[in-house]
């Protein structure tokens, strides 16, 4: 028996999105993911929007010009996620950064 692309990306989402959930619980805990776990929160979610865009949204029958340029979008907003928040964390952001409101 052969599964289908189709349901094998549906697999590897199910795998990703359990992935999220462990880190969820994890956080919950009161323990935190830091900014390593922040990043790869965000790595899964790249992951996963790959997974869509390529196989439900079949970008991988189209032009590589749209593959990249949304892929590339992917990247550049979960980077700019895990700066602000590794801002935050450091404390040049938020309540407690320098300058900030007491």
């Amino acid at each position: 028996m052969r599964i289908d692309r189709l349901t094998l990306s549906w697999l590897i989402l199910l795998g990703l999105s359990t992935v999220t959930l462990l880190f969820a619980q994890h956080e919950e805990s009161g323990s935190g993911v830091g900014i390593a776990g922040a990043a790869l929160l965000l790595a899964v979610a790249v992951a996963k929007g790959r997974e869509i865009l390529l196989h439900y949204l079949e970008l991988d029958r189209a032009g590589a010009g749209w593959r990249v340029l949304l892929s590339g979008y992917l990247v550049l907003l979960c980077g700019a996620i895990l700066l602000v928040h590794a801002a935050g964390a450091w404390g040049w952001i938020g309540p407690g950064a320098p300058g900030g409101t007491p």
